[in-house]
C-alpha cells in the first residue's frame, strides 16, 4: 500500500510565522551551555568505547596469530 503525502493546508506566510516564532523560542535554549552532568556522561561514554574497542582490537590480533 502506497502512503498519500499528507497535504499542506496552511498558508505558506503562516507557516514562515511559525517557523521564525519556533526558532526564536528555541534559540535561548540552544545558547544554554551544555550542563555538567550531560558533559561527565558523555565523557563516560567515550572511555567505555575506547575501552571496548582496545578489547576488541586486543582480540583481533590475539585470534590471528
Amino acid at each position: 500500500m502506497t502512503q498519500r503525502k499528507p497535504e499542506n493546508k496552511l498558508d505558506p506566510d503562516v507557516q514562515a510565522h511559525i517557523g521564525r516564532q519556533l526558532r526564536a523560542g528555541y534559540v535561548d535554549i540552544l545558547n544554554q551551555p551544555v550542563p555538567d552532568r550531560f558533559l561527565e556522561l558523555l565523557a563516560e561514554l567515550d572511555t567505555r568505547e575506547g575501552e571496548v574497542n582496545q578489547a576488541s582490537d586486543e582480540l583481533r590480533q590475539n585470534g590471528s596469530r
